[in-house]
């Protein structure tokens, strides 16, 4: 069985009946749930705390071959 999204994208015409909203509206919402998805990431990791500095690791040991 295909999932809601397959048979929405290769249906458009039958959107308003499987989720009740025409396929245009359904892009647009799909188009500002990316966009606010990534203004929460950036915003997580802007107000990420991090335990070491950046590049504060330990350094590679130069092991001859």
């Amino acid at each position: 069985m295909t999932s809601h999204l397959q048979r929405i994208e290769l249906h458009p015409h039958e959107a308003k009946r499987l989720i009740g909203i025409e396929y245009e509206q359904f892009l647009a919402l799909v188009a500002l749930a990316e966009k606010r998805h990534l203004q929460k990431q950036a915003e997580i990791a802007r107000t990420k705390i991090r335990i070491n500095a950046p590049r504060g690791g330990r350094k590679p040991e130069n092991i001859p071959c």
